[in-house]
């Protein structure tokens, strides 16, 4: 067991020169030596599824008397009310800057007035595909080499494409912005789109498309739902584009090179900066990057608006699966009238957490397995829309009736003061926590000015609180009509049973080439000897220190003040995983952990929910492998009352019946939907990771995982008796470990956690103690498992061992280095460079060791085409025989330390209390996107 915390004091020493190369050698020999390993891959039919800048950005154009000073600010001012200070520079190039000095890092990014809004019939896609190709080189910088730079600063460097724009953003150490803003100048003007980077890359592009075609909600969505709800409107194609349209340039580079000059140039760009920055000086160093620039000549077309739809629409995607959905579409206006801000109002109240109409009337009721309501922000009029997975046993129609209901209520009944209230607390305190990391306010400037103005923020909040009951029901009832309404839905086909496929054979597929241009190596070299001196001097000891305390009975509280935001965010766990699990009670922790919020001695679960969500305020609990998990965030206004509701949740649990039954329900309906997992871009999916777990540990190890038709058994035997046994054993204050992060008082904490957890008492029964055997590798290879699921476009493959190290290990240092170097970076590790950057054969692959209390598996996952799947295999065994034998060079070593500490600031900057990495504005100005 390690103290709260006793990793960050050593963490940075660790990388600081105390590994020698030939310790990572030593390891990688002695990892890797392992030939009995295990593969697993996941695909379509026809494939069996195996579970196998310049420091100078090209000549810098002097400026003399005779040269018009593109750089110029020719205005500037400051919003008050969002602290953003607003520029406009000659050529055009808007930045919008706004300083916040809580962590020493910013967040840079370019916006594009440039999407998949802006194409045409026949040349879909293309602002993705042009999205893709601006990280692979500029005339200066050759292939590789943006990522290159970032990834030895410890910086994130990615991108997005939507409808209605294009954004490039890095987050960096505050020291290097100077870095991000070359780079961006460099490839707004001077990106190379070399033919051969374009073959590759495409290989990529139909990756990223098959991957996302994976999954049959997306398929639904983007490729059903969006083409039959917009029948004039370029939205009606999806962001990444047709596939017939996509193959279609894959060797034009003139076509996409042309879509790059009509669309990238200062004059059709926004510069969005937030974080730890002097407004002055940065304004100054974008003038002097940005500013040998001229305005370019903007092309448009004309955008055919879309109609007034005059009638239902309806389609049906048939393909196999297990889990209906459906989509219910109505046109509303746009952003900036009443009634789109009347919408964002409604969706919330709709589907607004448990308490939300949907949750109670189609969750609970046991007709939907999820429902939710969304309503975008887009230029141009977009839909209000319903979506809902049907529960297994129900049928279309029957949620599609219970839908329809819930609109006819909305016209028919206004709206309880409660739920409007709950509803407007919900969006304020999802504005506070969008404050919370420099990347989620870049987000909101950002895509705010896109679709109309950032300034669309500063009365928000306002125009939210102004809506009125009576406003629901009038916008209910001329919009939310059936002549206004789209209808997709998705009719599974059954599971037929699979195919087959042979071995891959062995091939070198060799290395990417090398950096021959003495220019170009110059350049690297001079932007690395400015940038990248030496490690990060980032420590423990320049951040807030936390304070610990462990109470009488055992609870361990770690607390730590941040006050540059209103919030707070809560974590912990409790030994309480699914290792301790009866056999044959699968999911009893799971269930456990999921009853906790579903009512309590003195309130029922509704009333825990209207609790929290009144006030915006969250709290999840989970089960993993060695613990119960709780994550939660609350406004500082209202942390007394987030924090008894998690002691009454964690000490005063009653364990309902019927929201047992109901919860049995939610549950094998997720497992049914499992069935039709066949993962995409970001893992290979339900059933490829059971089988590789399966495969390398033992029935009853932690680390195995029962079927999917185990599961569906134990969660039907699971009594509510097992479920109290369970949580009288497990759940206990001295395997509790609560931390408070945010703008709150330590002695405040420690008496309130005091007042709420003081009191509990540990059970008779000895203290669960963390058991994880090791598992020896077997005499020779198990055979690959192949899981053929008809329809999937990608393959998705899982490859490797068990790993055999553990967090307490000596070694765990030098194997973080070595997983970074082998497979830990999509772009900066040998095998996301060479199967993805030169031989495109897939858009996501990457390695990870799993090290806790006991030696998780070392697994590399890889989606690709199916007709690539062996060539893509055969080169993942090739890399990793040759790391092997190779081992590493003194250089990789260097590079990887340069990056795990460089990154160090970023990786402690604020966040978002119970928000993933996924981008989004206050909660209801989301926009779906299509990432690099």
């Amino acid at each position: 067991m390690f103290a709260p915390g006793a990793v960050l004091d050593d963490y940075l020493s660790f990388f600081h020169g105390t590994i020698a190369v030939t310790s990572t050698e030593e390891v990688c020999r002695t990892l890797l030596s392992r030939q009995n390993n295990r593969l697993t891959l996941l695909g379509a039919p026809l494939v069996a599824v195996l579970c196998v800048f310049s420091l100078f950005p090209r000549p810098v154009r002097c400026q003399t008397a005779a040269t018009p000073n593109y750089g110029s600010v020719v205005s500037q001012s400051f919003d008050s009310k969002q602290s953003i200070t607003e520029t406009h520079l000659a050529n055009g190039l808007t930045i919008l800057s706004k300083e916040v000095h809580a962590a020493p890092v910013v967040y840079f990014s370019v916006w594009y007035r440039v999407g998949s809004r802006d194409e045409i019939s026949g040349q879909t896609g293309l602002s993705h595909i042009l999205e893709h190709m601006m990280f692979k080189g500029t005339n200066d910088l050759p292939p590789g080499a943006i990522d290159h730079l970032f990834l030895e600063n410890g910086g994130e460097i990615n991108a997005s494409t939507a409808n209605d724009r294009t954004e490039y953003h890095e987050l960096i150490s505050s020291d290097r912005l100077e870095l991000a803003v070359r780079v961006e100048a460099d490839r707004m003007e001077h990106s190379a789109f070399d033919p051969l980077q374009l073959k590759h890359e495409m290989t990529v592009v139909r990756s990223e498309l098959e991957g996302d075609n994976n999954d049959p909600d997306y398929d639904l969505y983007t490729n059903v739902w969006e083409p039959t709800e917009f029948v004039a409107s370029p939205y009606h194609w999806p962001t990444i584009g047709w596939r017939s349209d996509v193959e279609a340039v894959a060797n034009r580079r003139d076509v996409i090179y042309n879509y790059y000059r009509q669309h990238y140039m200062p004059n059709n760009a926004v510069v969005v900066v937030v974080g730890d920055f002097n407004t002055k000086k940065t304004v100054a160093l974008i003038q002097k990057y940005f500013g040998v620039y001229p305005a370019g000549n903007l092309e448009e077309h004309h955008l055919t608006p879309e109609p007034k739809q005059s009638g239902e629409r309806r389609a049906i995607l048939r393909r196999p699966g297990t889990t209906a959905s459906l989509i219910i579409g109505y046109h509303v206006p746009g952003v900036g009238t009443k009634a789109h801000y009347i919408f964002d109002v409604l969706s919330t109240i709709l589907s607004g957490g448990r308490s939300g109409r949907l949750y109670q009337d189609l969750v609970e009721t046991g007709i939907a397995n999820n429902a939710d309501a969304d309503n975008e922000d887009h230029i141009d009029p977009w839909a209000f829309t319903l979506d809902l997975s049907v529960r297994s046993g129900v049928t279309t129609a029957a949620a599609e009736a219970a839908a329809e209901e819930e609109v006819t209520k909305l016209q028919t009944t206004p709206v309880t003061e409660d739920e409007l209230k709950r509803a407007v607390s919900q969006i304020q305190a999802s504005y506070v926590y969008s404050n919370d990391s420099v990347s989620s306010q870049a987000d909101l400037i950002g895509s705010s000015e896109i679709t109309s103005s950032y300034k669309y923020q500063d009365d928000y909040l306002q125009r939210i609180a102004a809506i009125t009951p009576a406003d629901i029901v009038s916008a209910a009832q001329k919009y939310l009509t059936v002549d206004n309404r789209t209808v997709a839905i998705f009719d599974p086909l059954p599971l037929p049973p699979g195919a087959s496929l042979g071995q891959a054979g062995e091939k070198d597929f060799g290395a990417a080439p090398p950096i021959t241009d003495p220019r170009q190596k110059a350049i690297i070299a001079a932007l690395d000897k400015k940038f990248n001196s030496g490690f990060s001097t980032t420590s423990t000891s320049q951040r807030p220190k936390p304070t610990e305390v462990v109470l009488n009975n055992g609870l361990t509280l770690v607390v730590e003040e941040n006050h540059a935001n209103p919030t707070v965010s809560i974590t912990g766990r409790i030994y309480a995983g699914s290792l301790f699990d009866p056999s044959g009670k699968w999911g009893l922790s799971g269930l456990t952990s999921d009853m906790l919020s579903r009512g309590t001695e003195s309130k029922s679960a509704l009333q825990l929910a209207i609790a929290l969500e009144s006030v915006g305020a969250s709290l999840n609990y989970g089960s993993s492998t060695e613990e119960m998990d709780i994550a939660g965030g609350c406004q500082s206004k209202d942390f007394g009352l987030t924090v008894s509701t998690m002691a009454d949740e964690l000490l005063h649990p009653s364990f309902p019946t019927d929201q047992l039954e109901k919860l049995r329900g939610e549950s094998l309906s997720d497992l049914e939907q499992a069935r039709q997992d066949t993962g995409g871009t970001g893992g290979a999916g339900t059933q490829a990771s059971i089988a590789f777990a399966d495969a390398i540990y033992p029935p009853g190890h932690p680390y195995w995982e029962p079927s999917i038709d185990q599961q569906e058994s134990a969660v039907n035997a699971i009594t509510q008796s097992d479920i109290s046994g369970f949580y009288s054993t497990y759940y206990r204050p001295d395997t509790t470990l609560l931390v408070i992060v945010g703008d709150v008082k330590t002695a405040d904490v420690i008496s309130k956690i005091k007042d709420a957890f003081g009191g509990w008492t540990n059970p008779a029964a000895p203290t669960p103690v963390i058991s994880i055997p090791d598992v020896p590798l077997p005499a020779t290879a198990p055979p690959p498992t192949l899981i053929a699921i008809p329809g999937a476009p990608q393959t998705s493959i899982l490859w490797g061992w068990p790993g055999g190290v553990k967090r307490q290990d000596k070694d765990f240092y030098a194997v973080i280095i070595m997983n970074y170097i082998l497979g830990g970076d999509t772009f900066g590790s040998r095998l996301g460079h060479t199967i993805r950057d030169v031989n495109g054969l897939a858009y996501s692959v990457d390695s990870d060791f799993d090290t806790t209390h006991g030696a998780g598996p070392f697994q590399v996952f890889l989606g690709t085409n199916p007709d690539n799947a062996a060539r893509a295999l055969s080169l993942l065994k090739s890399i990793t025989v040759q790391f092997k034998s190779g081992g590493v060079t003194a250089d990789e070593v260097l590079n990887a330390k340069k990056y795990l500490t460089g990154s160090y600031p970023i990786r402690h900057r604020p966040a978002a209390p119970g928000r993933g990495r996924l981008r989004s504005g206050p909660g209801l100005h989301s926009e779906k996107s299509i990432a690099l």
